[in-house]
């Protein structure tokens, strides 16, 4: 019974520590710089599938008119995204204000909170953004290449990816000569 009792707590040990040391936060739609840049760029007609480092599917943004609703990989909605005149606001599931996004130029967005303290920025840079948080340093990037998109971290590490389907087309660029 001891040699039993020692195996269970040493393989709990071990897995608390790789627990513990697993520095990945997980996502959630609604709540990381990916899914803010989907709703704040949805296609409207279009869903957007939001998908981990590896592939697994974290969950799905899809967008009637003006509100973008995101869901986890069940199903279940974990927030609504709604363009009100000119920010987005982010309310979660039960209906609580959760974040805003408001153009403060036209390259640069702002995040807040429900408190209106400013959780960060994001910044276009050519085919995509930078998001930093409230104190100006980078947090992650997202490049985007036609209806999909890449999220690295600062450092340049993968930690997500889109694709959307359905919805009006992207733009595509005048032809020259014309």
């Amino acid at each position: 019974m001891r040699i039993i009792a020692v195996a269970f707590f040493a393989i709990t040990l071990v897995a608390g520590s790789l627990v513990a040391g697993d520095n990945q936060k997980t996502n959630a739609p609604g709540t990381d710089d990916l899914s803010r840049y989907v709703a704040t760029k949805a296609t409207p007609g279009g869903q957007t599938t939001l998908r981990d480092a590896a592939g697994r599917t974290l969950g799905t943004a899809s967008t009637t008119g003006t509100r973008t609703t995101l869901r986890d990989s069940g199903g279940r909605t974990t927030g609504t995204a709604v363009i009100e005149g000119n920010r987005t606001v982010f309310r979660d599931a039960a209906g609580r204000t959760v974040w805003t996004a408001t153009p403060s130029s036209s390259q640069t967005t702002t995040y807040r909170d429900a408190s209106g303290r400013t959780l960060g920025t994001a910044a276009k840079t050519g085919t995509g953004s930078a998001f930093r948080d409230a104190g100006g340093r980078t947090t992650s990037t997202v490049q985007h290449n036609g209806s999909s998109a890449t999220i690295r971290d600062a450092g340049g590490r993968l930690l997500g990816k889109t694709s959307t389907t359905g919805g009006r087309p992207q733009a595509t660029a005048k032809l020259q000569g014309r």
